[in-house]
């Protein structure tokens, strides 16, 4: 069963860093979008405190991912109510998100491919 101190603390640390980053957007950087902002924060603080961090958030990231697909049922009713739009514009978004997806695997893993060599390289013996 999940600790509810560490599950608190991870979520209270994420939405910390989302409000931080809402709060940059407003007063300085209003053409970038707060969560953009905060994402790049989250980003920041792991790089910098690696391994320690990752285990406050580990608890928090399993729950809030497990749960995701509620956050997109919203997304998909909207899509539902305005079916006339959809419609129109559907076939060029469809076309554009296989070509997005598309090219985000190509990329992923062609990196994970020169990460993997690199392991290999320093792992080898000879």
């Amino acid at each position: 069963m999940i600790d509810f101190w560490k599950l608190a603390r991870g979520l209270l640390l994420i939405f910390a860093v989302y409000i931080v980053g809402m709060q940059i957007n407003s007063h300085i950087l209003p053409w970038v979008p707060g969560s953009i902002i905060g994402m790049l924060l989250m980003f920041t603080l792991l790089m910098i405190f690696g391994e320690k961090l990752s285990v406050w958030l580990q608890d928090a990231a399993k729950l809030l991912i497990k749960y995701m697909p509620l956050f997109f049922v919203p997304v998909t009713v909207g899509i539902i109510q305005y079916e006339n739009l959809a419609s129109v514009f559907g076939v060029f978004f469809f076309g554009l998100m296989m070509v997005s997806s598309l090219l985000m695997i190509f990329l992923v893993s062609v990196v994970l491919d020169q990460v993997e060599a690199k392991k290999e390289k320093a792992v080898s013996w000879d």
